[in-house]
């Protein structure tokens, strides 16, 4: 339990608290204006206080860090680990606390402060004793319930989203949080929904890649397995062939003047076909022309005349007879002439033709040389060809195996998830007992305060126990604010049972906004008699007009629970600092 809370700021009112039920009230001011509000009392800051002494983040928007409140101490006495504690923290030196204890036995050691005498923890060893001595906490790997994320559940922070769902202890509360911290509260195993959030980040960093590898960046890291995998076929096979013919290369030294005799042979051989081409044609002409070399016939002309009826005289038929031996004489000669130049050009065929033969052979033994062997210089292309394709063959060896282990882990990871699930199904099974004691704490006190009844659902899915708080009527903020109550009186009934716990609940008069007033008194009441029947401290704050005196039970007295310090809206000095702070 809490005894008190104090502080070195002269203002500052002291509040001493005794076990059970305490209510610290907000009364509102004779003359107060309108923009006077007990919104600015500090109620709420007690909240604040109680987090700033147990290890809260203190930064620089802090309360604590502010120029009235940055030089002044703030300490608590409280119960932890069997003996009255005293932990002192100032905004000035908010990364450590100075703690007043019989510190012998505590696995946590604090350090002795040379210069001020005074024993002091880093705020982080802090929480770790806090957790250690509250809830049984080990310090621990990521992902496991925390100090810090348990006791939000007894200290509900309005300012932080603390009453929007009995669920979730502040806003931005994530699921694995959720999770693992309340089933740790509830004494359900927490490894199981720590070990699915860890799958969750490994499905998010596998979906990531899957995604880029796709499309985008990693395209042209990773890819898809089937591409991969003819792409890789391929590349092999290349990288083979290029392999073989390297280990059956030679070189030649002569290669590029047998290469150049080669071309130079081609173009001879080339040229003599052109040639015996031409020649052929000519020997053609000649042989046409041999054929058509005829003497004319001086028969034929006589014959012409005589079918004139003219009759040649002797002396002109014996001209004729002069002219026909004189034209065979040229004819003879030039049948003679032809005949030699057309020996002459086809002697000229077969010379050509036999050299175009004997070139024909020697280019292709050039050929055979050349195409066994090879330049120095193309050697060194193909070993460079040969180093490209080996180098992206592994390339595609590397990212196909890196492919394959994320499409084997995304397999891996839904067995896990469902091994995990039947893991927490069985567990909860085992544990049935204790689920049950917790939903039937809530529903009990549902009943007793609200006409709206709630129920508090604690389910198994793929995603991880869910737990939830279904009630009809629940947006009301009324509604909900009230099964709010009855999910931190069940967490703090179920923690004093067990012998451990803060020992303490704390409910800003936030909660109360906008509840009817038989809702109210059943709620304060239910608080008061289950503090004091399981021995645990139940701190409420109230405007002194919330307070419905008319539907308490006649046995109830509330007055005397109300703490003897009161809070008002007076200037200045009504509050809890005693001083506004701007």
């Amino acid at each position: 339990m809490i005894h008190s809370i104090s502080s070195s700021l002269p203002s500052f009112k002291t509040l001493k608290f005794r076990p059970g039920f305490n209510v610290i009230v907000a009364d509102k001011s004779e003359g107060a204006t309108g923009r006077q509000t007990r919104n600015s009392s500090g109620k709420t800051s007690i909240a604040w206080i109680l987090h700033h002494l147990l290890g809260a983040n203190c930064d620089a928007n802090s309360i604590f860090r502010a120029e009235e409140l940055c030089q002044h101490s703030f300490e608590m006495r409280f119960d932890l680990a069997r003996q009255k504690v005293t932990a002192t923290r100032t905004g000035a030196t908010y990364g450590r606390m100075v703690v007043d204890a019989n510190l012998s036995e505590w696995s946590v050691q604090p350090k002795l402060d040379s210069v001020s005498g005074e024993t002091s923890f880093t705020v982080s060893q802090w929480t770790e004793a806090l957790g250690e001595s509250m809830f049984g906490l080990q310090p621990g790997e990521k992902l496991s319930p925390t100090f810090r994320s348990c006791i939000p559940y007894f200290i509900r922070r309005e300012w932080d989203g603390g009453f929007d769902r009995p669920e979730n202890a502040f806003k931005q509360m994530s699921a694995w949080n959720q999770q693992v911290n309340l089933s740790f509260l509830l004494g359900l195993d927490w490894h199981n929904p720590q070990k699915l959030e860890r799958l969750r980040q490994q499905e998010k960093t596998i979906r990531e890649l899957k995604k880029d590898g796709n499309h985008g960046i990693l395209r042209d890291l990773v890819g898809t397995t089937g591409e991969l995998k003819t792409r890789l076929a391929v590349a092999e096979k290349r990288l083979s062939s290029l392999q073989q013919q390297l280990n059956g290369f030679q070189v030649l030294p002569e290669y590029r003047e047998l290469e150049k005799e080669a071309s130079t042979l081609a173009v001879r051989i080339s040229q003599a076909a052109n040639e015996i081409a031409v020649q052929g044609e000519r020997a053609s002409v000649l042989e046409n022309q041999l054929r058509d070399e005829q003497p004319p016939r001086v028969t034929d002309l006589e014959k012409m005349y005589s079918e004139a009826s003219v009759v040649l005289p002797e002396l002109v038929c014996q001209r004729l007879s002069d002219v026909q031996k004189f034209h065979e004489r040229v004819l003879r000669n030039r049948r003679t002439h032809l005949q030699g130049e057309l020996d002459r050009i086809r002697n000229r065929i077969t010379e050509l033709d036999k050299n175009r033969s004997r070139s024909d052979q020697c280019r292709l033994e050039i050929l055979q040389t050349l195409s066994s062997r090879g330049a120095i210089d193309q050697l060194q292309k193909l070993q460079a060809e040969q180093s490209r394709v080996a180098a992206e063959t592994e390339e595609l060896r590397r990212r196909l195996d890196t492919a394959t282990r994320i499409e084997e882990t995304r397999t891996k990871l839904t067995i896990e998830r469902a091994q995990v699930q039947q893991s927490t199904l069985a567990d909860h099974r085992e544990h049935d007992s204790v689920i049950r004691e917790a939903v039937l704490l809530f529903e009990d006190f549902s009943r007793r305060i609200s006409d709206h009844e709630g129920s508090l659902m604690i389910d198994v899915t793929e995603n991880g126990p869910m737990f939830s708080v279904q009630v009809e009527g629940g947006r009301s903020v009324g509604i909900r604010n009230m099964q709010v109550f009855c999910f931190d009186l069940m967490l703090s009934v179920l923690w004093a049972q067990r012998g451990m716990g803060p020992g303490f609940l704390f409910h800003d008069s936030h909660l109360f906004d906008g509840v009817d007033e038989r809702q109210v008194a059943a709620a304060l009441q239910l608080g008061c008699e289950q503090s004091n029947e399981h021995g645990f401290q139940y701190i409420v704050t109230l405007n002194s007009d919330m307070i419905p005196q008319r539907e308490f039970s006649p046995d109830f007295d509330f007055d005397n629970f109300v703490n003897p310090v009161r809070l008002s809206d007076a200037e200045e000095t009504g509050g809890l600092f005693g001083l506004r702070i701007r």
